[in-house]
């Protein structure tokens, strides 16, 4: 269990993970499951593990860095094991107008005014953005060059 542990450790320095990515983790690294059992629920004693913690994070960092819509940061986070509870906590900040004001900050430097419309639309479901919010961004854009 000590070398599990330790690689654990080792794993969590470089950023925060879910218990699923450090059971995986450890697992692919030829550690027994008691072994990685044993080192994963030392590590959430120590809450060193929390996913909690990660799915939060994760919102915060895309809103502020790499803005994402609601869509595409649940699919990453159940990606990555975060139980459904968790995500609708973690998201509960960003509610509609956050969503929408994301979608503006993300398209600000793209010449938007000339894209074709599907393009638009495309751009932002790739982002996780809902078609809800893509209307208004549609019709935000209209209103400001009059067509």
């Amino acid at each position: 269990m000590a070398g599990a542990f330790s690689r654990a450790l080792n794993y969590l320095t470089a950023r925060s993970r879910t218990v699923q990515e450090t059971t995986e983790y450890l697992l692919r690294k030829g550690y027994s499951p008691e072994d990685t059992a044993q080192a994963v629920a030392r590590l959430l004693e120590l809450d060193l593990l929390n996913d909690q913690k990660v799915a939060v994070q994760w919102v915060e960092y895309s809103m502020r860095c790499k803005p994402k819509g609601r869509d595409r940061l649940s699919r990453e986070l159940l990606a990555r094991g975060v139980d459904r509870e968790i995500i609708e906590e973690a998201l509960a900040v960003l509610d509609e107008e956050a969503e929408f004001e994301l979608a503006l900050q993300l398209l600000s430097p793209r010449p938007v005014s000339r894209w074709p419309q599907d393009k638009l639309y495309r751009f932002l479901r790739y982002r996780g953005f809902s078609f809800h919010i893509i209307e208004r961004v549609k019709l935000y854009y209209e209103n400001l060059t009059g067509e």
